[in-house]
């Protein structure tokens, strides 16, 4: 941190907590930072671009409080992935040195951390969840579309330095339509041949108390479950209906946590300017 210090006045004109709110916290997914930041021609430059990144998430958000949450390798969704390994897509992609001392880095100097079984994209939704009983606003700073899309609420996409507005039917219709299509990014399969368009078509003037049942009769439609009897090749559908739904769903509230056997820590939020402080002493 020790960097970024040197040129504080250029990233951020006022460190200061005068306009800053003491209720507001900045909940970074994180995950997508790091890959951001290693592309830089030297580690040295991959720190200075990390702390700028992190304060311009704090200067747009007006907070000087932040909790940054990256993501655990062995997450619960590995073990839900049957009909392809969850993110397997990703197999045998090497990734470079310069990422790890860059996690490194943002865990001992801004104090990034991970909670055990979860990904950073449910963390942020399932500590959304318990801003009202903290007294306290969450801003959910994620370029994640799964993220973004699913979570109600006012977000910062801090990959494109936007905001976007989801509500409950927007989180609602989303979900539906990505357990249609799946996500090619994280390897779920869908219904083959279903993509975002096709889905959006198919939930075309349904009622959003009906988007269940409507997905779930495309799977029986569409799904092609050959050499099986009737009954498996009706439970079969299910099956893939049922994987494709708990892997693109977002985490929301704690309490679905029970049966993946996870805790939800308390949150561990920071203070940049305590940080500074800290490394000025």
């Amino acid at each position: 941190m020790l960097e970024i210090l040197k040129h504080v006045d250029e990233v951020w004109d006022t460190p200061s907590p005068e306009y800053k709110s003491e209720t507001k916290v900045a909940l970074i997914d994180a995950d997508s930072l790091l890959y951001y930041c290693m592309i830089e021609p030297t580690f040295e430059e991959c720190k200075i671009k990390l702390d700028s990144f992190i304060i311009d998430i704090l200067d747009k958000c007006e907070t000087n409080r932040y909790a940054a949450i990256i993501t655990p390798y062995d997450t619960f969704r590995r073990k839900l992935g049957v009909t392809k390994p969850y993110k397997g897509n990703r197999k045998g992609k090497t990734t470079p040195p310069v990422f790890h001392g860059l996690k490194a880095y943002a865990k001992q100097e801004w104090n990034f951390y991970l909670v055990e079984g979860l990904e950073a994209d449910d963390c942020m939704g399932l500590y959304k969840q318990q801003e009202k009983e903290l007294g306290l606003e969450f801003v959910i700073c994620s370029p994640d579309k799964d993220v973004l899309k699913q979570v109600p609420g006012k977000h910062y996409n801090y990959s494109k330095q936007e905001w976007i507005t989801t509500s409950e039917d927007d989180a609602w219709h989303f979900l539906w339509m990505q357990t249609l299509a799946g996500d090619s990014v994280d390897g779920i399969p869908g219904i083959p041949g279903i993509g975002a368009a096709k889905a959006a078509k198919i939930l075309e003037n349904v009622k959003k108390e009906d988007f269940p049942l409507r997905t779930l009769q495309s799977y029986m439609q569409k799904i092609k479950s050959e050499g099986l009897s009737y009954q498996s090749e009706v439970k079969d559908k299910i099956d893939k209906f049922k994987e494709t739904l708990d892997l693109v769903y977002m985490l929301k509230d704690s309490s679905e946590l029970s049966k993946y056997d996870i805790d939800l820590p308390k949150l561990q939020i920071q203070n940049a300017l305590d940080l500074w402080e800290e490394e000025i002493q």
